[in-house]
């Protein structure tokens, strides 16, 4: 019903927008300021315990959602502890007075900080006018490193998209931002399906039994183990957070690549507030979508405790025909969702946070076409539908004082997604003698999580942080190949369960053996533990198999970092992340293992070294804002999913691996009306020692990433006579192309794509009316060529990005 009424509301002002989007493409990141700041009020609520100034000042960044730059190395002296509600105006003078800095605002939402000038009287307050233009770029503060740092200051290859970028763009989903972010690569097989990939390392564009390759989390807890992507809506969000990897110190298995946190914005204990979005979108060769959004917050104590939700609901028409069922657009899809999080302060140092997340995806049918028919079409008498359900509750207390930071939390994730596909292609191979056939697939992961932090106070030279780690939880697959009609006996099932448990000490030390060099050195124990029931049956019988397996060992990191001049910053890191194995129990029955070109019954653990050097830089009066790093890493064991020839899925070690690069981000504030964005990954990825066991080509690469990407983002931002403010945001970015497979067989190839995008808006305080054209061009490159494991040696699949789309939507703040 909310979809309906989003369309109904939007045809009297779609026109409006239409006009002057040509040529646009999306979006500068975090860097761009936000001319309004929504209802945001000059008093803030802090919890600051006494520290160094610019420690202090980063806190009071976070605490108060705003972005904060300039020269922060330059205050001296110790901050006084601050609790309660204070103005902006008042917490800064209270935190820089003293320290030979002050402080200006090029916009509501941005704090820039610099020298003094020497004074020969008492100082006065400190937002003495600087005579430098207040043009300068805010960072927004980042916590992956599981303490608050500006990531422009922090040794390591770190990304931030802030939340009022997110709202600007119109950005809703990860893969949404893989033109901002360098080198992160999505799959395109549909909502709720794909797989994140960072910095070129890829174990393949399949999702099967090995730990996903990029850790996801939620606040401060993980939501995936070997699952896709769930695809959460960035609804209400405050940032998100990527760190390349690998991250095996400080998060364990699952980070190789590296992490992507997404930091949604916490209960406001003292004002109400609301929000409501609604959009229609309008897609070339297929129909309308919809959308819409509404926030509420709520203080059920004023100043102790307040509730905060989203709800939303979201219809995408389809783009994808099906000449053979006569169907035009096949793959429609929705999502649905609601987030709620319950925020107590319980002492002025201690606050207690309980959150709940709940989201279900439909998707009609896949998104793929065959390249004989047409990059959009496609003739399976079979539909395709996947849902996606997910679940997840979490409970974190947070404390901090002289004494240092403490967090813990403790989780509990339910993942459960259901697909179909068109298995009449190998409907022979299993009896059915070429019938209509569907294979059906159910996977549900159940994960209880916990874990502890303290990090010590960082005005010491030596400083660090300790953690506790521990998992429990259990994946259940059930899989079943049969003909149709739905109910025909199954000529193929699996029931498969994997019980998995963890625990894990880690820990990190940092020495600032000068004011400008320092050394950090971590480490990671863990200790791992899988368990393995499954049962295949067909006509010919059944084959049960029950196996376990343990693991443990050590993950260590060591990192040097040089504060060459004040803007400059230059570190070297050497780091090491890890996958347990697992065992392999698909398959028909007479299936052979651990033979030549077959799959092992056991996959070993794989483990990846990354060595990078790296610089950041800050010049111009902080206009100027960038990132570069050079990198080489090298991965023993390669796992990876992979299927064989009947369709059903099995996870080998390939050989190994090693990818070198060059990657960089850099901001620029051209005036005070106009900001650039640059990012671009320039890397080598391939295959170093083959697996002989496993079939693939001396030359292969590292599939379904490619070896150049880049993007370009413009924002130009002005006021206007009458009133609202008007911003027009172009994005372009590349990708070079890549194979789907280690064998880089030419029939897989994807990629070699431009994408195009940009939105135009009028803001106000209190609403912002936007329009987005996606694709002006309406290209259909093969963005990636996977979408039925039964065609993969027998079709040759093109996965095209949504056609040229044109939406509008009205967001009004109370």
């Amino acid at each position: 019903m909310a979809s309906k009424s989003v369309r109904a509301g939007g045809r009297a002002w779609a026109a409006t927008l239409a006009v002057g989007l040509a040529g646009l493409s999306a979006v500068p990141a975090e860097a761009a300021p936000r001319l309004f700041a929504g209802r945001l009020s000059p008093v803030v609520r802090l919890r600051i315990a006494a520290k160094p100034v610019q420690a202090a000042l980063i806190d009071f960044a976070l605490q108060a959602e705003l972005s904060l730059g300039g020269d922060l190395e330059a205050c001296r002296g110790q901050a006084p502890a601050l609790t309660g509600r204070l103005s902006v105006q008042a917490a800064l003078d209270r935190i820089l007075a003293g320290s030979g800095c002050g402080y200006r605002q090029p916009d509501p939402r941005t704090v820039i900080i610099h020298r003094l000038a020497p004074q020969t009287r008492p100082a006065t307050p400190a937002q003495v006018a600087p005579t430098a233009p207040p043009l300068g770029l805010g960072e927004v503060v980042v916590t992956a490193q599981r303490y608050p740092n500006l990531p422009g200051r922090t040794p390591y290859a770190i990304s931030v998209v802030s939340g009022g970028a997110l709202e600007r763009e119109a950005v809703t989903s990860l893969n949404d931002l893989t033109g901002q972010i360098a080198g992160m690569t999505v799959t395109n097989l549909g909502p709720g399906r794909d797989k994140v990939m960072l910095r070129g390392l890829s174990d393949g564009a399949f999702t099967g039994q090995a730990q996903s390759m990029v850790s996801l989390y939620l606040d401060d807890v993980p939501i995936t183990y070997n699952a896709p992507d769930p695809d959460l809506r960035l609804a209400d969000v405050e940032r998100v957070e990527v760190m390349r990897g690998p991250q095996g110190t400080l998060y364990g298995g699952g980070s190789l690549g590296g992490v992507m946190r997404i930091a949604t914005r916490k209960p406001d204990l003292d004002r109400y507030q609301a929000s409501v979005l609604a959009g229609l979108g309008w897609v070339k060769g297929g129909g309308r979508d919809g959308e819409f959004e509404a926030m509420a917050n709520l203080p059920l104590v004023r100043g102790r405790v307040a509730l905060r939700t989203v709800a939303y609901h979201e219809a995408q028409d389809g783009y994808i025909a099906n000449s053979a069922l006569g169907l035009r657009r096949a793959n429609e899809s929705t999502r649905s969702g609601v987030r709620a999080s319950v925020r107590a302060a319980l002492t002025p140092n201690w606050a207690l946070t309980l959150g709940l997340t709940r989201q279900w995806i439909n998707n009609q049918d896949t998104q793929y076409g065959l390249r004989r028919l047409g990059s959009k079409v496609r003739d399976n008498l079979v539909r395709e539908p996947h849902d996606n359900d997910f679940d997840h509750t979490s409970l974190t207390l947070t404390g901090e004082g002289g004494w240092g930071r403490v967090t813990g939390s403790i989780s509990q994730l339910s993942h459960r997604f259901q697909s179909r596909y068109d298995a009449t292609s190998v409907s022979t191979l299993y009896g059915l003698g070429g019938a209509l056939a569907a294979f059906d697939e159910d996977k549900n992961i159940d994960l209880t999580v916990g874990e502890v932090t303290y990090a010590t106070p960082g005005q010491y030279r030596l400083h660090g942080l300790v953690g506790a780690f521990a998992s429990s939880g259990s994946i259940r697959l059930g899989a079943n190949l049969h003909a149709l009609p739905a109910g025909s006996p199954a000529a193929y099932a699996e029931r498969r369960r994997d019980d998995i448990n963890e625990a894990a000490l880690y820990g990190e030390v940092t020495f600032d053996v000068t004011s400008r060099l320092s050394a950090t050195a971590g480490l990671r124990w863990f200790d791992f533990s899988f368990n393995t029931d499954s049962n295949v049956t067909q006509a010919s019988g059944v084959r049960g198999k029950q196996q376990s397996a343990d693991a443990a060992g050590f993950s260590p990191k060591v990192l040097i970092s040089y504060d060459a001049r004040p803007g400059l910053l230059i570190y070297a890191q050497a780091a090491e992340g890890y996958r347990p194995g697992g065992f392999n129990t698909a398959g028909r029955i007479g299936q052979v293992f651990d033979a030549p070109e077959a799959p092992p019954s056991r996959y070993e653990a794989d483990e990846l070294w990354n060595y990078e050097l790296g610089a950041k830089l800050r010049a111009f009066d902080d206009r100027l804002r960038g990132r570069v790093a050079v990198f080489y890493a090298t991965w023993e064991s390669v796992q990876s999913d992979q299927y064989l020839p009947d369709g059903t899925a099995y996870t080998t070690n390939i050989g190994n691996g090693a990818n070198w690069g060059i990657e960089a981000e850099a901001a620029f504030r051209v005036s005070g009306r106009l900001d650039l964005r640059a990012a671009a990954l320039i890397d080598d990825p391939e295959i170093t020692k083959l697996n002989l066991a496993f079939s693939t080509r001396k030359d292969a690469d590292l599939p379904g990433v490619s070896r150049t990407s880049a993007s370009f983002g413009i924002d130009y931002h002005r006021e206007l006579p009458w009133g609202p403010a008007l911003r027009l945001q172009g994005q372009a970015s590349y990708v070079g192309p890549s194979y789907l497979t280690f064998d880089a067989d030419k029939a897989h190839r994807m990629g070699e794509s431009l994408s195009l995008r940009g939105i135009a808006s009028l803001s106000t305080p209190d609403w912002t009316l936007s329009a987005t054209l996606d694709n002006p061009l309406n290209s259909h490159p093969n963005s990636f060529s996977f979408g039925n494991p039964f065609l993969i040696a027998r079709d040759q699949i093109v996965t095209p990005p949504r056609p040229r789309t044109l939406s509008v939507r009205l967001t009004a703040r109370f």
